[in-house]
């Protein structure tokens, strides 16, 4: 299997997880909540370390994918500190559009390789999804 095949095949993988987390009774209901948002908490973590490290490659490497990744990393741990549901998975699902736009402006650099960005909007479009169902079932969960 080519390297690429791999990267798109775990890529799409890992975002399975989300999806299974919203199926009612696949986990425990007291835990699923938590469970999805200290998922994307690890996946969000892993997604700014692959910044950092793209960067470093570089002879002279850009500054912002280095500041960008520490600050959303920060950024990811802050959400699992946050006692509202709600804006703790909010504060999550704009780190992943922000990971994603860092991602471009590397993409568009020519710092990438060509197939990988457009990857990246796909999974980035499946995740938001996940958690906009997530919000949806939070706000129906509050209103009962």
């Amino acid at each position: 299997m080519s390297t690429k095949r791999l990267t798109q095949s775990l890529t799409f993988s890992g975002a399975l997880p989300f999806y299974l987390l919203l199926i009612p009774g696949f986990i425990a209901p007291d835990i699923r909540f938590h469970a999805f948002l200290t998922y994307g908490a690890i996946i969000a973590s892993f997604m700014a370390g692959t910044l950092w490290g793209l960067t470093q490659r570089d002879r002279d490497p850009p500054v912002l994918p280095i500041v960008a990744s520490n600050i959303l990393a920060l950024a990811t741990w802050t959400s699992l500190l946050i006692p509202s549901q709600l804006v703790a998975i909010g504060l999550q699902l704009m780190i992943f559009v922000g990971l994603l736009e860092v991602d471009r402006r590397i993409d568009a650099e020519g710092r990438e390789t060509p197939w990988y960005f457009a990857m990246r909007m796909r999974i980035t479009a499946a995740v938001a999804i996940a958690y906009v169902i997530q919000i949806i079932v939070l706000v129906n969960l509050w209103s009962i």
